[in-house]
């Protein structure tokens, strides 16, 4: 069972007791109790395992964040193009925004320079 119908089972007990709280005997309105009490349970212990679930992808989202050199990363730019620290050439900032690809880019003149991967020139 899923937490939204436990929440959604509890809901429904809450308001039965509400509307025949009059007329129930001690036996039924305790009956009712104990089923609202396991359905708010069951809620409550989902709750701590989506808590878990949630923490165990953090961390590993963290983890693989932490593993990508790429993402830590910070190109400058040059001419338009990116230049990245401890690298030799000019890359296309758009194939490295768009898809997070290193394309080094060829000159064509003395103010412009093209990507052969996604064919964008680059330049004044």
């Amino acid at each position: 069972m899923d937490i939204v119908s436990t929440i959604n089972n509890s809901i429904s007990i809450v308001s039965r007791l509400r509307d025949i709280s009059k007329n129930l005997s001690e036996a039924e309105f305790k009956n009712l109790l104990a089923d609202l009490s396991t359905e708010l349970a069951d809620a409550k212990l989902q709750i701590a395992d989506l808590k878990i679930q949630l923490a165990i992808q953090t961390d590993e989202l963290r983890a693989l964040k932490s593993a990508n050199p790429e993402a830590k990363q910070k190109p400058t730019i040059k001419w338009g193009c990116y230049k990245f620290d401890g690298e030799e050439g000019l890359y296309c900032s758009a194939c490295y925004d768009s898809k997070g690809q290193k394309s080094l880019t060829n000159r064509l003149n003395s103010n412009r320079r093209s990507c052969p991967v996604c064919k964008a020139v680059i330049g004044s």
